[in-house]
């Protein structure tokens, strides 16, 4: 009978995968490098690495994945050519960019621009049509004018089209006829409706959105239907593949091809999910979330357990409408270069050598120094240990890499590696502190729960740096995304804008909006194989006070009468003081946005408890290795200990490193770490 359940994660750098057989309690592991050109040929590498240590391809009853692909297209530039067919009179919306506007270091750039339209100008036609606020039709639509735009589109060699018309979240019926009319005089191009993609108001951000769905659409749906196929070829035979989703949730690949805007964070998101529940697990309400891998680093915070959602998500300058995980994002992680700028100062990031070439120690031809190799040079990573078994770090390599930027500098290998983590630990150090600060919260109040490959590397010196007193490292931090695949649920997002005033909305049009959400949810559910009864369904109503540019989401009841209207708003308003510190009571509540989330259970992931020791962590010491204390600018000689011979109750004095097969964690003098029950290791600020 099938019974291992699979997630495998691509990022950057690596692709992780991790598997559990829930009867055994046993685990298997695997990490290979990921191939930027087909991100699958990894993901079927990692699967033959689990096949050879003796699972069958049917003896998988779930797999899990999550992909880079579309966000990589964003952040590459490599998505698809895309044309736009806007509203006459409205196609400087997406010029204006209504949400981009400089921040940070870009402030002070005198050369700021904008990041590029993804549907540019040229490749814009204006279409004779106009809904109103109402839905009523005041223009019609212009077919044969359309038609011409569509021709000339195709002529310029268009693979997509967004579609996106005034007010069509409330009347899709014009935009509906443009996508038969792009059917009929462009086949084979990949049609986005905003009506489909994210039918809510606010123009601009709809906007966006539709175009990024149209943008990457061709690229992720190819690469997605041709990993099902592979994986049903290598003999996967469970219906149940999955792909993460940017919300946290699951969809089936057949159905995420269909929706490329929702997988952008699909690989952070898992993380955000898996630290939540290493939160749960440790009894930590309050957890920041550190995920630290080869290209970059994402940060997310979790107050009182609950995960923060976002619809204003940016990536690669683009601005995102589709609900998701509120996940900071930064260039700095294993493979970020280090270079000397204009200003004749080191600089590092946020550009990355990736996994090809990758950083110099791996001897694939990477000739910048990273930092990666930073860690290498000052004695954190290296020595007899491979990464991740297979890969032997080349430390003349790492010097030398150093050297290109030491010596203009005039400076030493050391004191070059030394300045490139200090560099590298600030900028981190920063992000950590606004994700915070944006929250209102208190570092000290907080646990921070580091993974990815280079997670636990630097977590202490950030834990202190920031002043959050607790760390915590999950017992796979490398395979810790795809750990998350599996700990969570299939979760569908199905959203309708249409605006009144809460106490005067008909209570009938209230539940004919959900019921059209519900019928979308239970039809999806269907096509992905479960049963009706097994859909979970939440009501949500997005709501604000008049002339307030922002709203909040208060829980429905699935039929509302009088009464329940006014409970909804003393929700709203209770929730308004607590999110603002301020509400008004004696205002009316208007509805934006109607939300239904469906929710579906699935096998999940329960890592076993780790067997209590003798209390003496003498028995995993593999070696000694010197390594250089940041503060004391000197080399120290410390203990290495082997993380699978670390037993429950096992209490370890830093200076340490702790090696295993998917990370390093560094302790430094000072600070005490402890290992878990679970197997996580925490480490706090000695007494």
């Amino acid at each position: 009978m099938p019974n291992w359940l699979v997630g495998v994660d691509t990022g950057g750098t690596f692709t992780d995968l991790i598997a559990i057989d829930p009867a055994s309690g046993v685990i298997k592991r695997a990490k290979v490098p990921s191939v930027p050109g087909d991100p699958s040929l990894a993901v079927l590498d990692a699967l033959e690495n689990l096949f050879a240590d003796g699972v069958a391809p049917s003896d998988i009853s779930l797999f899990v994945h999550g992909t880079t692909v579309a966000t990589n297209a964003l952040l590459e530039g490599k998505g698809v050519r895309t044309g736009l067919l806007i509203t006459r009179g409205f196609r400087a919306v997406y010029e204006a960019r209504g949400w981009s506007q400089p921040t940070g270091a870009d402030l002070l750039d005198t050369f700021y621009q904008k990041p590029p339209l993804l549907a540019p100008q040229a490749l814009t036609e204006e279409v004779t049509e106009r809904i109103d606020f109402e839905g009523q039709v005041v223009t019609a639509l212009d077919e044969a004018a359309l038609r011409a735009s569509v021709r000339r589109l195709r002529e310029e060699g268009v693979e997509a089209i967004a579609v996106c018309f005034l007010f069509s979240f409330i009347n899709p019926d014009h935009e509906r006829r443009a996508a038969e009319i792009i059917g009929e005089e462009a086949p084979g191009v990949r049609i986005s409706l905003s009506s489909n993609v994210l039918p809510v108001v606010r123009e601009y951000p709809r906007l966006s959105t539709t175009v990024i769905d149209a943008y990457v659409g061709p690229k992720i749906e190819t690469y997605l239907l041709r990993l099902e196929q592979r994986l049903i070829e290598r003999g996967l035979t469970t219906p149940q593949l999955f792909l993460m989703q940017s919300n946290g949730g699951l969809m089936r690949i057949s159905l995420g091809a269909r929706h490329p805007n929702q997988t952008l964070l699909s690989g952070p998101a898992a993380g955000v999910i898996a630290g939540a529940e290493l939160g749960r697990m440790a009894a930590r309400s309050h957890v920041l979330t550190f995920d630290m891998g080869g290209t970059s680093t994402d940060i997310s915070v979790i107050i009182d357990g609950r995960l923060l959602e976002t619809t204003q998500g940016l990536i690669a300058g683009q601005d995102i409408g589709t609900p998701m995980l509120r996940v900071r994002t930064l260039g700095a992680g294993g493979g970020t270069v280090a270079w000397i700028g204009k200003d004749g100062l080191l600089k590092v990031g946020p550009r990355s050598a990736g996994s090809v070439p990758g950083p110099a120690c791996y001897g694939r031809g990477g000739m910048e120094p990273t930092v990666t190799d930073a860690n290498v040079v000052l004695g954190y990573l290296g020595g007899a240990a491979k990464l991740a078994e297979t890969l032997q770090l080349d430390e003349a390599r790492a010097h030398a890499a150093m050297k290109s930027v030491a010596d203009p500098l005039g400076l030493d290998d050391v004191q070059c590696a030394s300045g490139i983590l200090r560099i590298v630990n600030t900028q981190m150090a920063v992000d950590l502190r606004l994700s915070l600060q944006e929250q209102g919260q208190d570092p000290r109040k907080f646990t921070l729960i580091a993974f990815g490959g280079a997670g636990p590397l630097h977590a202490a010196t950030l834990a202190r740096s920031v002043g959050i007193p607790r760390v915590l490292i999950p017992v796979s931090p490398g395979l810790n995304c795809a750990m998350g695949m599996l700990q969570t649920k299939v979760r569908h997002s199905y959203l309708k804008s249409e605006m009144g005033a809460l106490s005067r909305f008909p209570n009938a049009r209230i539940a004919e909006i959900f019921a059209d959400l519900e019928a979308k949810a239970l039809a999806e559910a269907k096509e992905e194989g479960f049963d009706a009864s097994a859909v979970k369904l939440v009501r949500l109503l997005d709501l604000r006070y008049p002339h307030q540019g922002y709203s909040l989401g208060v829980h429905c009841p699935a039929e509302v009468s009088d009464d329940d209207k006014r409970a909804i708003k003393r929700d709203f308003d209770g929730q308004h003081h607590a999110v603002y510190g301020q509400s008004a009571p004696k205002e009316e509540a208007e509805i934006v946005t109607f939300r239904l989330q469906s929710e579906i259970e699935v096998p999940k992931l329960t890592p076993p408890l780790l067997a209590r020791g003798d209390g003496d962590p003498s028995r995993a010491i593999i070696n000694r290795r010197r390594i250089h204390d940041l503060d004391t600018k000197a080399f120290v000689e410390v203990n290495v200990y082997d993380r699978q011979h670390l037993a429950a109750g096992d209490v370890i004095a830093g200076p340490a490193l702790i090696h295993q097969f998917d990370s390093t964690t560094v302790l430094l003098a000072g600070q005490i770490l402890e290992v878990q029950d679970t197997g996580t290791l925490e480490i706090r600020e000695g007494k």
